[in-house]
């Protein structure tokens, strides 16, 4: 059974850009996972094409084992490796992406980084990760003693 979500809404920021405002939503968990599998497809796609080549470079050298070799390819990425990506300009324009989307259906990924503009780097990344609101706790109320 799923939670009901209906009252949720994530903060947005409308930030004009090229004399168009456009809206970021904050990034959501699912937003990371979602970045997080793109990185782990590329990186498979890149060591496969590094696995072949290294058979065949391998068999060329002679006395090398080339699975051995290939232990040290396949290993995920770290957590240091996702933070750095998060700070690539590809990176960044992904991550744009999945914020704009809520608001611009159509945006692609290519719009992202055709609207992104150094010097709205900063603003664009605080509505992707605005920062965390603290509530007041309200203390309880004391009983009133009896005179």
């Amino acid at each position: 059974m799923s939670m009901d979500l209906s009252g949720f809404v994530r903060k947005k920021t409308k930030i004009t850009i090229g004399g168009k405002e456009f809206t970021f939503s904050e990034l959501t968990l699912g937003n990371l996972c979602e970045f997080r599998a793109v990185l782990n497809t590329r990186r498979e796609v890149y060591n496969a094409k590094r696995r072949k080549r290294l058979i065949e470079e391998s068999k060329d050298i002679g006395n090398i084992d080339s699975l051995e070799l290939i232990k040290y390819i396949d290993k995920p990425m770290t957590e240091d490796e996702i933070d750095a990506e998060m700070e690539t300009t590809d990176g960044i324009a992904l991550l744009a992406y999945y914020s704009l989307r809520p608001s611009h259906e159509k945006v692609s990924i290519d719009d992202a980084k055709k609207i992104l503009l150094p010097n709205i780097l900063e603003k664009v990344t605080a509505a992707m990760f605005p920062p965390v609101e603290e509530t007041k706790k309200k203390r309880p109320r004391q009983p009133v003693k009896a005179s």
